[in-house]
């Protein structure tokens, strides 16, 4: 989320989503990627289902584990059948979880055939609606893309994008909630080096404004002390020259 409220609400849920992932996890989009869903009084007497709308779940056997032991399922954990030859077994293909045990899904993750990572989601305030949703190469398993919801606002309007070793190569920021960027941050090698700002929100860069890394900020003032350095030596050098100099017209003055 890239603040400070946002770092502990991910806290928060991270011992509850290590458990979790032992048995499986996946939920439905209350957010429905942008848009907030109606909210309500649940009904503590109807168990909670596996969410169709969040991963296919046709042909599917769904196991579902209850980690708290209320007798209501917090885990949905899908599986697909596939033959091969003679041989049958089950892949896993999605997991669902409600993280806060109330009866709403908070998590969820994708994989294709092969177990590889196709997409996740998380829901980190716990009020139904996701606040982030990653893709993953399926080849390299690096995260490709991640959309954030950095204002808990109902909206996605953040977007990271990643290199092929995972590490973000862009940062695009909507400050006005139109859909459009308005900022852009550009990394090198993971490194913040320049960011570029839309103010008038015509979707056109206004301002440029270049970033220091630390070891940039090092060198240059690695090289400022040895420029001082170099010149108080030929200052001293220079002063010694002169000083030869004027002895060595002393000695020759009868």
């Amino acid at each position: 989320m890239g603040n400070c409220s946002s770092s502990r609400l991910i806290g928060s849920v991270g011992l509850a989503l290590a458990t979790m992932l032992a048995f499986g996890c996946g939920g439905k989009d209350k957010k429905s990627d942008t848009t907030p869903t109606e909210g309500g009084d649940r009904d503590v007497t109807q168990v909670p289902k596996v969410d169709a709308t969040l991963c296919d779940t046709k042909g599917k056997k769904v196991e579902t584990f209850d980690l708290n032991r209320d007798n209501r399922p917090d885990v949905w954990k899908l599986s697909m059948k596939i033959e091969e030859g003679e041989v049958s077994r089950y892949i896993l293909t999605c997991k669902q979880a409600d993280l806060d045990h109330d009866g709403e899904k908070d998590y969820v993750v994708a994989y294709n055939r092969t177990g590889a990572r196709e997409f996740e989601k998380f829901d980190f305030d716990f009020d139904g609606r996701f606040d982030a949703f990653s893709i993953y190469d399926i080849k390299s398993g690096a995260v490709v893309e991640t959309q954030r919801d950095s204002d808990f606002d109902g909206k996605y309007d953040l977007r990271e994008i990643y290199d092929d070793k995972g590490l973000v190569t862009s940062v695009r920021r909507d400050l006005n909630a139109d859909g459009d960027p308005d900022v852009w941050e550009q990394y090198v090698e993971g490194s913040l080096v320049a960011i570029l700002h839309d103010e008038d929100f015509d979707g056109k860069v206004d301002r440029r404004e270049e970033i220091k890394s630390e070891i940039d900020r090092r060198s240059k003032s690695a090289a400022d002390d040895l420029a001082r350095d170099e010149e108080q030596n030929g200052a001293e050098d220079a002063k010694d020259a002169k000083d030869a100099k004027d002895a060595e017209e002393d000695n020759k003055t009868p």
